[in-house]
């Protein structure tokens, strides 16, 4: 910790208001130059109402042998890690030397957390100075190109209406999990991919390629007849996809939606009241988002919204109607234009209310050591590998038991490179194959599995 203290002095911010986010600006015809960079993507998942940021002063890699790079954050910058929706954040890491990497260090300036809670009301956050964030497969990065990295919880989600110390338990996700990317605008396309600027990473490049049986769908409605028909569709427009991010900045989209470009902040808030005969709810507005990341407002603003040529939807993607529409809903709320009538509260158009009915759950991934396969009960037990305990719902146990379904995606890495194989229970090897997986919490030490991945040692 001595040596990670060493690295930058503290930069307080006067207020989190006033902190910096991204580098700001607008996307331009080029995309700064990234080449030597992790972009790190921070999976904001947690299962909690409560909206918490911190400000981060430093980031650097660890070595296995326990020496660190230089600082790589070029300016202090304000992170979102935990949100209701789930929409993620990003740090852009500059300039990473070539190496093999199997941590990652951010350094939170102490005392500079905020949550914003469900009622919108800001409490103070702490939290541990040095978050430590393990890459359990390893992170090999080169000058020469850049690489790409998912952090997420595995732990306890911050409390709601609480001020206590809140200690992130995050890892990195292995090569080519599954996340949602959101602010996306298109740069170029080329047939059969297309090249975007991710906003939350100051507009850094990512490349979409679409995978066999790819949806594709656009807020005006219109239906596309596949990938080419859909590319020859896309202009000054925005992209929100899910995808397998590739730690080459590969982006192997599963959904993509299109949407018209929208540089107006959009709008955080709850609804407070809903006018079914105009189509229209009121809500108090508790945070907004901007090119330069989150800001949380000190006095929540009370607003109209016309959802009448809106679409509604939920973070996962799905439309649901107004009449699905609840006091008391967390939205996120992109309008193309604002007026204030005499004697009437300010009013917003929208183009798009995404709708969270409950807080998105957290997506925990664990990493460990194959003892023993079942193929006839269709279980795998998985023990800790060397030191590294295996954590189910914050509590450390010596073995888990995997339910595997035949909707479960195993697939084994190979051991140099990033060549993948689909397999087959019987494929898995106890004692020698190591093992990441995905899954839901069935009981003390039972995870249904949806996704594995096992690589020999």
């Amino acid at each position: 910790m001595r040596h990670l203290l060493r690295i930058l002095p503290f930069v307080p911010c006067l207020g989190l208001a006033a902190c910096s986010g991204g580098s700001g600006g607008g996307a331009g015809n080029s995309a700064p130059n990234t080449t030597g960079a992790v972009l790190v993507v921070v999976d904001t998942a947690t299962g909690s109402d409560a909206m918490v940021q911190f400000q981060v002063d430093a980031a650097v890699l660890e070595h296995a042998d326990g020496s660190t790079t230089p600082n790589l954050l070029a300016n202090p910058h304000l992170v979102t890690l935990a949100d209701p929706t789930g929409e993620a954040d990003g740090l852009v890491l500059r300039d990473a030397p070539s190496g093999d990497y199997t941590t990652l260090h951010l350094l939170l300036v102490p005392s500079s957390g905020a949550a914003l809670q469900p009622n919108g009301a800001i409490l103070a956050a702490n939290s541990v100075v040095d978050l430590a964030v393990p890459i359990t497969d390893g992170l090999q990065h080169t000058s020469l190109g850049t690489s790409w990295l998912v952090i997420g919880h595995n732990g306890a989600p911050p409390p709601v209406g609480s001020t206590a110390t809140w200690v992130p338990q995050m890892s990195a996700r292995a090569d080519g999990s599954a996340i949602d990317l959101g602010g996306l605008d298109v740069a170029f396309v080329q047939s059969p991919q297309v090249t975007a600027r991710s906003r939350v990473l100051d507009d850094s490049l990512v490349r979409i390629e679409f995978a066999a049986g790819c949806a594709f769908a656009s807020d005006d409605g219109v239906q596309h007849a596949g990938r080419d028909d859909f590319l020859r569709s896309l202009g000054d427009d925005q992209l929100r996809v899910r995808a397998e991010l590739r730690r080459d900045g590969r982006c192997i989209a599963s959904e993509v939606h299109r949407s018209g470009r929208n540089d107006n902040p959009r709008l955080i808030g709850r609804v407070t009241a809903l006018e079914p005969a105009t189509t229209a709810f009121v809500m108090d507005v508790q945070a907004q988002n901007g090119r330069g990341g989150w800001t949380l407002l000190p006095t929540r603003e009370t607003v109209r919204v016309d959802a009448s040529q809106a679409q509604l939807r939920r973070p996962n993607g799905g439309t649901i109607a107004f009449a699905d529409l609840q006091v008391g809903n967390l939205v996120k709320v992109q309008w193309t234009s604002r007026s204030t009538p005499t004697g009437e509260l300010p009013l917003l158009v929208a183009r798009e209310v995404e709708v969270t009915g409950s807080a998105m759950a957290m997506h925990p991934e664990w990493q460990g050591r194959v003892q023993s396969v079942d193929t006839v009960a269709n279980t795998l037990v998985v023990v800790p590998r060397n030191n590294d305990p295996i954590f189910v719902q914050g509590v450390s146990v010596a073995s888990v038991t995997l339910a595997v379904a035949a909707t479960t995606t195993l697939e084994r890495r190979a051991r140099q490179g990033g060549g993948r194989t689909a397999i087959t229970l019987d494929d898995i090897v106890p004692g020698s194959d190591r093992i990441w997986w995905r899954g839901s919490v069935t009981g003390p030490t039972t995870i249904d599995a949806t996704w594995i991945r096992v690589r020999e040692e």
